[in-house]
């Protein structure tokens, strides 16, 4: 805490590189049984909000790049602890350029987000979506505002069969964009429209 309140003092580093440093140096530390993640990558958005940047967050789908950009940095570092709490922006530069793209993509989608109006373009985990069917968006937009409908009421609502709606349904489901509740049967939605 004493090296990052100096470096934001000293303002050597932009507000990127101050967070993914203090990221890396942290996890090297690992001072906590458990949760040593969570509270980097916390105290990383608490970083870049003091700086006016947006919050960022390391998707599920990216955990193996992170982890590997963290690899690729020990490697370089070496694999004693205190060395890493030391280490500089060069030797943690495999962390610090995946971070860097990262924290990019993110601020890049949220922009698209807000910019994107369209019936078809749906947000799921940081993540356009573009549906080529029309009905998929109906589909969705039924349960978000129906989420106890039926099949065959929903088949009767989009105006297409009930293998067609049960085909939809069974691929927003295995992406994960919706649920069905088991306890009482409606629908839980996950996606998120751009409109």
């Amino acid at each position: 805490m004493d090296w990052y309140n100096e470096a934001e003092k000293a303002g050597e580093y932009s507000p990127i590189e101050l967070a993914a440093l203090f990221h890396y140096r942290y996890i090297r530390i690992h001072p906590f049984e458990d949760g040593n993640g969570r509270i980097a990558r916390l105290l990383v958005n608490y970083i870049l909000a003091r700086h006016d940047y947006p919050m960022v967050v390391v998707r599920s789908r990216k955990k193996k790049d992170y982890l590997e950009a963290l690899h690729k940095s020990d490697l370089v570092v070496g694999p004693v602890l205190s060395d890493g709490s030391h280490a500089s922006l060069r030797e943690a530069r495999h962390f610090v350029n995946w971070f860097k793209k990262m924290v990019a993509e993110e601020v890049q989608n949220d922009i698209d987000f807000i910019q994107t109006h369209d019936a078809n373009v749906w947000w799921y985990d940081g993540q356009r979506i573009v549906f080529r069917s029309e009905n998929s968006g109906r589909v969705l937009n039924v349960l978000m505002s129906n989420p106890e409908i039926t099949i065959a009421a929903l088949a009767k609502t989009i105006g297409i069969n009930t293998s067609a709606i049960q085909k939809h349904l069974k691929s927003m489901t295995d992406k994960g964009y919706i649920a069905r509740r088991e306890k009482d049967g409606q629908w839980d939605v996950f996606i998120i429209p751009s409109v």
